[in-house]
């Protein structure tokens, strides 16, 4: 197979030959990984957004994140603010699977992705 290549210009994103070698990864959650590893530090998105981009399933998109979240691309973390007593769910994406540990304030428990 001969594969062409354009240099890109601008708004480009370099991903690691390894992530889509990783054969414990469906093509889905290598897609939705890209995605993900190409958006700017601290943008907001939700399943429903990553499945309105495009033409996949809110539940496909799900079964993707939890498949990153098993193979550690994928980290929810929940923490609780001490002046509103609210949790929010922050997720974090690694360009290879990591080992977790739990900082100090942060809580253990993950939260089911909701639909």
């Amino acid at each position: 197979m001969r594969v062409h290549r354009t240099a890109p210009l601008r708004a480009f994103a370099a991903l690691a030959n390894s992530l889509s070698r990783d054969r414990r990864l469906s093509w889905g959650a290598v897609g939705v990984l890209a995605y993900l590893l190409c958006l700017p530090n601290g943008c907001w998105v939700t399943e429903r957004i990553i499945a309105e981009r495009r033409r996949e399933g809110c539940m496909s998109v799900v079964a993707s994140l939890r498949e990153l979240e098993e193979r550690r691309y994928l980290r929810r973390v929940v923490r609780r603010d001490p002046e509103t007593r609210q949790y929010s769910t922050i997720c974090e994406v690694f360009e290879r699977p990591c080992e977790f540990q739990t900082p100090a304030g942060e809580l253990q428990k993950v939260h089911p992705v909701a639909a």
